[in-house]
């Protein structure tokens, strides 16, 4: 290259700006070629290869190049191996005139494609170092019909390409900074969903001991008034068969003023009707009791107090009407509720934790009606899948909305309705599953929860580093 060419300021101004590009902008790969371009145009090349030394150093990478052949950038170089690696481990210039194909000096750990370089005709190879540490390499060709690089060419590149091996340091730099920065993003992550399901479990346990303590302290008096329900139906019966033998006997009674006050007391306490309502009114209580054994029991299978919080298989259905049971007050008085269940099978799964889902998708279906609508559960199967739907026909959610609706904390309901944390739970529950959760929804028209669930529990574990 003319050495006057070398010497334009702006040429070397343009190189400088390269190199501050570099910790600037995010394409990394479009900053490494515009370098190898403005260098090989400055030296009136052809052709030309940027390399960069790896984390661990023992190999270079072929970042960029003008007129090489397919496949060569990206390919790596081993220290030591082709006129690349060769510089990189001297940590000198090289300048080759001619065929050098057959140089001793590049023939052994010739390594990838990026060792293939074109040897004969003229090239100058620079190691770029950052004071005494070799980062990587750059390459210059030219072809048989231009003059032949000379060793003024060589020593002013050695000069001008410390700033391009500043600006790739930076660039190194830049690029780590990013992926650290990245790494601590995905450890935040980490955190936060390990807070999330932290938060879950303890709400799970006090739900837990809640239905634990209400079963126990309710069984009891439930069990003996029960009881004491079906032995005082049978007195009743017992009274009633009496009642019965002396209305039967009661004309064969000769003294006259005996046989009008009973007729007299029989009519004012009305017998004909006492002994039907006595009947209705012993069915209902034992209704009532019934009903209420049957809530202690829904908020057990809710809560599944009974086994320890280990995978089991599980009736969704069972659990899904279990967890109406349980928010039948906050939905009755809103919304109809619409069973369309389909056939499934009994999923292995937590639960008490899938529980906890149907009920913040329930609550949160009823919180969506404003006055009456109805709410719609449906079940189905799909391939090794089941799914659960539960759609209501409130106000929807607004598109804007729709993608934070799992974030932890986040809320559209007013201040004290809601903490923000029921669809985040429910979604770190599913992600837990293996499962997923999709949403639909229109303003004015509804949403739609559908939460699909792998039939079998395939425990995942995490490859070493």
């Amino acid at each position: 290259m003319a050495f006057d060419r070398m010497t334009k300021l702006s040429w070397i101004y343009d190189l400088y700006r390269l190199g501050q590009d570099v910790a600037l902008r995010e394409n990394t790969d479009a900053i490494y070629q515009q370098i190898i371009e403005h260098i090989v145009d400055g030296f009136e090349g052809k052709s030309g290869s940027l390399a960069l030394r790896d984390a661990k150093g023992d190999n270079l990478t072929i970042v960029a190049g003008i007129d090489l052949p397919e496949g060569v950038v990206g390919s790596s170089v081993k220290l030591g191996g082709g006129v690349l690696g060769w510089v990189a481990q001297e940590g000198s210039p090289l300048l080759l005139n001619g065929d050098a194909s057959n140089d001793v000096r590049f023939q052994r750990n010739r390594e990838g494609r990026g060792a293939a370089l074109t040897l004969s005709n003229s090239a100058i190879c620079w190691p770029l170092k950052v004071q005494d540490r070799v980062i990587g390499a750059i390459s210059v060709n030219r072809p048989n019909a231009t003059p032949p690089f000379a060793e003024t060419d060589m020593e002013q590149g050695t000069a001008l390409l410390n700033m391009v091996s500043l600006a790739l340091a930076n660039m190194q730099l830049h690029v780590d900074q990013n992926r650290r920065i990245e790494e601590l993003k995905q450890v935040n992550a980490k955190l936060a969903e390990t807070q999330n399901q932290l938060l879950q479990s303890e709400k799970m346990a006090s739900i837990g001991q809640l239905a634990a303590g209400v079963a126990h302290e309710i069984n009891n008096p439930i069990g003996y008034v029960y009881s004491n329900l079906s032995t005082l139906e049978k007195y009743v019966q017992d009274v009633f068969s009496m009642v019965d033998a002396y209305e039967q006997s009661e004309s064969a009674i000769t003294d006259t003023n005996v046989r009008a006050q009973l007729q007299a007391k029989r009519k004012k306490l009305d017998m004909a009707f006492l002994k039907e309502d006595l009947r209705e009114l012993m069915g209902e209580s034992k209704d009532g009791i019934t009903r209420v054994k049957q809530i202690v029991q829904n908020l057990k299978d809710f809560s599944h107090v009974d086994t320890s919080d280990e995978w089991h298989f599980s009736d969704l259905i069972k659990g899904i009407d279990s967890t109406l049971n349980i928010v039948n007050n906050e939905i009755k008085y809103k919304a109809k509720v619409i069973k369309e269940y389909g056939d499934i099978p009994e999923v292995e799964c937590l639960s008490s934790q899938l529980n906890q889902v149907f009920m913040n998708l329930l609550v949160n279906a009823a919180h969506a009606i404003e006055e009456k609508g109805e709410i719609a559960i449906r079940t189905g199967k799909q391939g090794e899948e089941v799914w659960v739907e539960i759609a209501d026909s409130g106000k929807g959610i607004a598109p804007g909305n729709l993608k934070r609706i799992f974030d932890p904390f986040f809320t559209t309901k007013p201040v004290g309705k809601g903490t923000g944390l029921g669809l985040s739970l429910s979604y770190g529950i599913i992600q837990k599953h293996h499962g997923r959760i999709e949403v639909q929804s229109e303003e004015g028209k509804g949403t739609a929860f559908k939460v699909w669930l792998p039939i079998r529990h395939v425990e995942t574990h995490a490859s070493p580093n």
